[in-house]
């Protein structure tokens, strides 16, 4: 495992700002705002890493990335060039659609320490509670065989015991020091309650990414997490962008904090306790958020 004082890369970046960090059922800390790079960076690695300097010295210093994104190669690459130790950083990826046994995963950990160059990895999440068979970017992925003789996503027994095999490997990874704190993504109530169930399991998820923001709230997911100390992180904090941030109300109370409807979004999320995963390739926006 890295040590505190391992150094990324030889640039001269220098972080303009500091983001407040929230604190986990661990103890350990993550930043309240992360910068993600999903969506429309889909297979932009190259893009992403051209970014990583200009968003470390916005303050940034949380950066999300997935095995499915194809996005951790060019992350890595971007992170390499930054001079700081790599206990200053804060690196969360996702496992892949295809990975449920306790093997799997920890290939996957390992491809992705790779890719991302480092020792070890802050925040790994199974970024979903069944594969999405369906998914345009699966299917750029994997071949049609290859998504066939993947777990049925309806059968509810099997997924039950796949969640359970895929989350034993991330202990694993934990015990490995590939990993520090472990969670989830894309999990609802009932996907939390099984799980938590299970007597088998021997690290409480520390996280769960969800989509929220103020237009979607999803109270009974924030309320469960609340209460069994699950730090929410949302992606999509704002929105679908245009429509959210030129909301009539987000407008007004802007207009009296003299922000932006983007930054009263995020404070929103922070006054919630939850932690954020922004995605903007406009460096100016970078800074304002």
């Amino acid at each position: 495992m890295g040590t505190s004082n391992t150094k990324l890369g030889a640039s001269n970046t220098k972080m303009a700002l500091q983001v407040q960090n929230l604190t986990l059922n661990t103890g350990r800390e993550i930043p309240a705002i992360g910068f993600g790079t999903g969506t429309s960076f889909f297979g932009r690695g190259e893009d992403v890493g051209a970014l990583v300097g200009h968003a470390f010295q916005a303050g940034i210093t949380s950066f999300d990335t997935a095995v499915v994104y194809g996005t951790e190669g060019g992350l890595g690459s971007g992170l390499s060039g930054l001079s700081c130790p790599r206990s200053s950083l804060y690196i969360t990826t996702k496992t892949p659609d295809w990975a449920w046994t306790k093997e799997e995963i920890v290939e996957e950990v390992e491809k992705s320490l790779k890719l991302l160059q480092v020792t070890y990895l802050d925040l790994v999440l199974l970024h979903t509670p069944a594969p999405r068979k369906g998914a345009a970017f699966l299917k750029k992925i994997l071949t049609d065989e290859q998504i066939d003789r993947l777990p049925d996503p309806m059968d509810a027994k099997v997924m039950e015991a796949k969640r359970l095999s895929a989350w034993q490997g991330l202990e694993e990874c934990v015990e490995k020091g590939f990993v520090r704190d472990i969670g989830v993504s894309n999990f609802t109530v009932h996907h939390l309650q099984q799980l938590l169930a299970q007597p088998d399991i021997k690290i409480r998820p520390s996280v769960n990414q969800v989509e929220l923001n103020p237009y979607q709230t999803d109270p009974e997911t924030y309320n469960f997490c609340k209460k069994e100390g699950v730090l929410l992180q949302a992606f999509g904090p704002l929105g679908n962008g245009r429509e959210m941030l030129t909301d009539p109300v987000l407008v007004e109370i802007s207009k009296k904090k003299k922000k932006t409807t983007a930054q009263v979004s995020l404070r929103w999320a922070w006054q919630l306790g939850v932690a954020t995963v922004t995605k903007t390739e406009k460096i100016p926006r970078m800074k304002e958020n």
